[in-house]
């Protein structure tokens, strides 16, 4: 099982006194002042809780998150793995049963000396293949990210040690998408498929 659920967080009021949030995401919530970032932030826990109904409607809202050496948030719902991004005006979340990693990026420009900097040299080369660099240039950024957030090791481990494109890429599952302005990217390690059964955007109050 693997859905993926995104939204417009555009409208959402940044301080939502009324969403019932957890206490991982009022921790969060208490030291960011931006209200962009307070939006995205109560989008994916908005997310988080619909994926959650959908996938364990008996479990108790708001679970147990509790967050790894490098970050990671995990939560206390047996058999059941999650992952959250977001980007722009848009929040997601992920849930899967594995480990599962997301991300979404806005589209973005080619920047050569972020490529050099953090792309492996089979990624690097695969730019001069292409006719569209920006394109490529999200769509390596996402995948690369949604591995380390599967794995749960964050920028610990360097982005420029591993390659998403050629023969030698990680001993995971990945899956592309590009919606809305955005790249979603997927990553199930050692899975043999990361397309989502359910792909939805939900409309959030």
């Amino acid at each position: 099982m693997l859905r993926l659920y995104y939204a417009d967080v555009s409208a959402l009021d940044p301080d939502a006194p009324e969403v019932p949030l957890s206490d991982y995401r009022r921790a969060k919530l208490a030291s960011q002042r931006d209200p962009q970032k307070r939006r995205q932030g109560i989008g994916a826990e908005l997310l988080l809780r619909l994926a959650l109904s959908d996938a364990s409607p008996d479990f108790p809202w708001p679970p147990e998150i509790t967050v790894g050496a490098y970050g990671k948030p995990t939560w206390n719902v047996d058999g059941l793995y999650f992952s959250l991004s977001h980007s722009g005006r848009l929040a997601a979340c992920a849930v899967a049963d594995r480990p599962v990693g997301l991300d979404v990026q806005e589209r973005c420009t080619y920047r050569e000396a972020l490529a050099r900097r953090f792309f492996a040299p089979e990624e690097q080369r695969a730019f001069a293949g292409t006719d569209d660099r920006d394109a490529l240039f999200g769509t390596v950024w996402s995948l690369k990210e949604s591995w380390i957030k599967a794995e749960g090791t964050g920028l610990s481990t360097p982005l420029a040690s591993f390659s998403v494109v050629g023969e030698a890429q990680p001993d995971a599952a990945f899956w592309y998408g590009f919606r809305e302005g955005c790249h979603f990217a997927l990553c199930l390690p050692g899975a043999g498929s990361a397309e989502p059964d359910l792909f939805t955007k939900k409309k959030l109050p």
